[in-house]
């Protein structure tokens, strides 16, 4: 799973939860057990931090920051937050601190909203669940990511694939081979993958797998 904690947290509301206004839940809401601090999971640039609403501090997502992620039109936002480490136009790699979880905004206790958006606008939710796969049930059981092992996804990639939330791990990928990140896994990356995989002494085959995901992660 993949999670913007680097230590155990729990689920303290589930993607998609009914409220009782009759909306939806559109993230995840998060809260870390000891260590409330909060990273990013990915490439990207900060597109906005700070207040939502610095005039109504008790409305909506408080605290926040939004980070578009690499050169896609995929957007996360992380909100609630008590602190924020970051500045907007700062470029951020997967482990790079955001903030700290806090209760900021519209809140009853301290947690992270975690929500990913396409075109950076209010309707253009898309799953958080089937990006992360943190189990989607509140409650008190605890999880914990292993971490950077985990930011290319689940399973293998390979050329052609995009999609979501395939474009978000192919950007985590491009990121770490510094190349273009538009999320797409097109000849280019290909080619990147086979001349990292050539150098760290692994079958050169183009396809990311569990040796090159292993390789990679220690790049961050």
């Amino acid at each position: 799973m993949i999670s913007p904690y680097k230590n155990t947290f729990r689920v303290s509301q589930a993607y998609r939860h009914l409220r009782s206004d009759g909306t939806y839940h559109q993230g995840y809401d998060l809260v870390g057990i000891g260590d409330k601090h909060i990273y990013s999971p990915v490439y990207g640039t900060v597109i906005r931090a700070g207040w939502e609403c610095a005039t109504l501090p008790k409305k909506g997502f408080g605290q926040r920051v939004v980070l578009r992620v690499g050169c896609t039109n995929y957007y996360m936002y992380f909100g609630h937050l008590s602190q924020i480490n970051v500045a907007a136009g700062q470029k951020l790699k997967p482990g790079d601190l955001i903030g700290v979880e806090g209760s900021t905004g519209h809140s009853t206790g301290s947690h992270l909203h975690w929500e990913i958006r396409i075109n950076d606008i209010k309707t253009g939710y898309v799953s958080v669940y089937h990006y992360a796969g943190i189990p989607n049930m509140p409650g008190s059981a605890a999880y914990t990511s292993n971490w950077a092992a985990e930011i290319f996804g689940p399973g293998n990639l390979k050329k052609p694939t995009s999609g979501y939330p395939q474009r978000l791990y192919n950007s985590a990928l491009q990121g770490a081979l510094g190349i273009n990140q538009d999320g797409v896994f097109g000849a280019n990356t290909e080619k990147a993958v086979k001349e990292f995989q050539t150098a760290h002494g692994l079958t050169a085959d183009g396809i990311v797998g569990t040796q090159t995901k292993a390789a990679l992660s220690k790049l961050f």
